[in-house]
């Protein structure tokens, strides 16, 4: 079995710790949001009929709470190994109307948590904390996959022609709405962390590329996740979560345009 080269140690340091607080605040962003909605089968009682049993359906739903503390939990362990500081955030959250709204928002914030953890892979040097993120990136995604099952359109078209889509850390710092900004809850509790080597961390259709400064020394020929993708994006363009991945044109982006971004139109 051929062996691997990796980083040491192995385990996370002080490299890490900037992008593994970064990951935290966003999981406790998540958790608080849905610590902040009480569900109950009263609550979902005005959506149309589940596809499973209402119990069923409730006890999955409120796993998604369990799961976003565990994940958590996980960071927090991984930052304090790593020497970091716990972000103090106060955190705003998408307003909540109705059990529909309240699943929008779930998916929303879902979908960007994948997102956002794959990117976040690109930010960090030792196997331990890359694992992390990526068990992550699959948590969320599983989660969002479910939410979007019981809305429409469909979630997975079959004109797609993009990997999942992954976000970085200043992607996701961006004020607007929908799927990948997450500015406007944030509050700038916790900064973006710095790409690697000083470069430019850029999301191509299946994978990304670490442009600028020492960024030929470290990329190789990695077929992982800095490996080289296809038609790369600058970092500050964001991505729907569809499947779909039409570039954005513009640098700037105001609410109007990030909200077109995700073009999931959910409808129960």
């Amino acid at each position: 079995m051929a062996s691997a080269t990796y980083m040491c140690p192995v385990s996370p340091g002080s490299n890490d710790a900037p992008a593994i607080m970064y990951g935290y605040a966003l999981q406790n962003l998540l958790s608080s949001y849905y610590d902040s909605v009480p569900v109950n089968e009263s609550f979902y009682s005005t959506l149309p009929s589940p596809t499973m049993p209402m119990t069923d359906f409730l006890a999955n739903t409120k796993g998604l709470a369990v799961q976003a503390r565990l994940g958590e939990q996980g960071l927090l362990e991984a930052g304090m190994a790593a020497g970091a500081m716990k972000p103090s955030c106060k955190f705003s959250y998408p307003p909540v109307t109705d059990a529909k709204s309240h699943l929008m928002n779930a998916y929303d914030l879902e979908a960007t948590m994948c997102g956002a953890f794959i990117g976040l892979a690109d930010y960090v040097q030792s196997p331990q904390a890359a694992f992390l993120m990526a068990r992550l990136a699959a948590e969320h995604g599983i989660h969002a996959s479910y939410i979007g099952s019981h809305m429409k359109p469909v979630v997975f078209p079959t004109n797609s022609t993009s990997l999942t889509p992954a976000f970085t850390p200043e992607m996701v710092s961006m004020t607007g709405v929908g799927v990948g900004p997450l500015g406007d809850y944030l509050n700038n509790c916790v900064a973006p962390p710095a790409a690697p080597c000083g470069g430019t961390v850029e999301v191509g259709m299946t994978g990304a590329t670490l442009n600028g400064q020492g960024s030929a020394n470290v990329m190789g020929n990695s077929s992982g996740a800095m490996g080289t993708g296809g038609v790369s994006s600058p970092s500050t363009m964001p991505q729907a979560f569809t499947g779909d991945a039409r570039l954005v044109q513009a640098i700037v982006l105001v609410p109007a345009v990030l909200a077109a971004l995700t073009t999931l139109v959910v409808s129960l």
